[in-house]
């Protein structure tokens, strides 16, 4: 519908024109209404006063604003154990629209609903931040690496390029604040499933990093890393022992395109959410960071259709 409600200014001058004793078609007219709408406001607001029928801004105001409160859908009050649940997922990092698709054996309010049971406090944990979307203009990378393979080989094969293939990850570093320790996460995600892993490493260099890479991904099973896609950041220079161990395709991405290894990046906004830019890393306890990175893979995701990365892995590798 194409309305908008009566505001108290506009109310005051029904108030004047109704009392110099115009008619509804007049003050529809000065005000720009419906004769109609004029009859509604003054039937549903009058009130009887001194001996006879009047019309006040500010009791209106009031009653209506008394209504406008019954207008939305109730809460589930009587349903604790359904809030409860929203409640626990809100404070495992679930976005409501997470929690609205997910399984839950009862009808689950919409993700508009919960996003607004969380703007008027009716929910416990709330949103403590909403991630910001969009790009940066640009980010500075040191461009050392001029040797690899090209992302734009392996864009030849169709299957990995579309996320058909398992066995085929991103890999990066997230980095903690100036002057705060050298310690960072090299972090990894397989590109069909979303399944994401963040270690502790002592340092961005090339030897910390190839030495995550090969004990990580070489635990494993067999068959598990096919090609690995990474920008030409000086920590990934030991790409061809990381090639030799894994016995996979390194790939690099052409330089200020962070959106050619997408899926990384945005899981790596998630893990933002735990340790924000700026952050020294250099007391992160690692059992924590597992913590946080299974509270990441076990979140049912929409471009999976709402299942968690930790399961579609766990099942694909029983077709390895």
């Amino acid at each position: 519908m194409n309305y908008q409600h009566f505001s108290i200014e506009e109310r005051c001058c029904l108030r004047k024109y109704y009392k110099e004793g115009l008619s509804y078609r007049k003050i529809a007219k000065l005000l720009g209404r419906s004769p109609s709408t004029i009859s509604r406001e003054i039937a549903r607001n009058q009130i009887f006063a001194k001996g006879e029928v009047t019309y006040y801004p500010h009791r209106a105001q009031k009653k209506y604003q008394w209504r406008r409160s019954f207008c939305h859908r109730g809460l589930y009050r009587q349903d604790k154990e359904l809030m409860e649940y929203i409640d626990s997922m809100l404070s495992m990092t679930w976005s409501p629209e997470e929690i609205a698709n997910s399984y839950f054996g009862k009808k689950m309010p919409s993700y508009r609903t919960i996003y607004r049971w969380i703007y008027e406090g009716y929910l416990k944990s709330g949103v403590k931040k909403l991630r910001r979307k969009g790009k940066s203009s640009g980010e500075w990378v040191q461009f050392k690496n001029e040797g690899g393979k090209s992302i734009r080989k392996r864009n030849k094969d169709t299957d990995i390029l579309l996320r058909k293939t398992f066995g085929h990850w991103e890999a990066d570093t997230v980095v903690g604040g100036t002057g705060k320790g050298k310690e960072c996460f090299a972090v990894f995600e397989e590109r069909m499933t979303r399944y994401y892993i963040a270690v502790k490493i002592k340092d961005r260099t090339a030897k910390s990093m190839t030495e995550a890479a090969i004990r990580v991904l070489g635990e494993l099973p067999p068959g598990t890393v096919k090609s690995i896609t990474c920008d030409r950041g000086p920590e990934f220079a030991g790409w061809k022992e990381i090639e030799a161990a894994l016995h996979c395709d390194v790939y690099f991405t052409d330089p200020y395109r962070a959106w050619q290894k997408g899926s990384i990046e945005n899981s790596n906004g998630l893990l933002r959410e735990f340790y924000p830019k700026g952050r020294g890393l250099s007391k992160v306890n690692p059992k924590t960071l597992q913590h946080n990175v299974d509270l990441i893979n076990n979140r049912p995701k929409k471009i999976l259709c709402f299942l968690s990365p930790q399961f579609l892995f766990e099942n694909m590798l029983h077709f390895i």
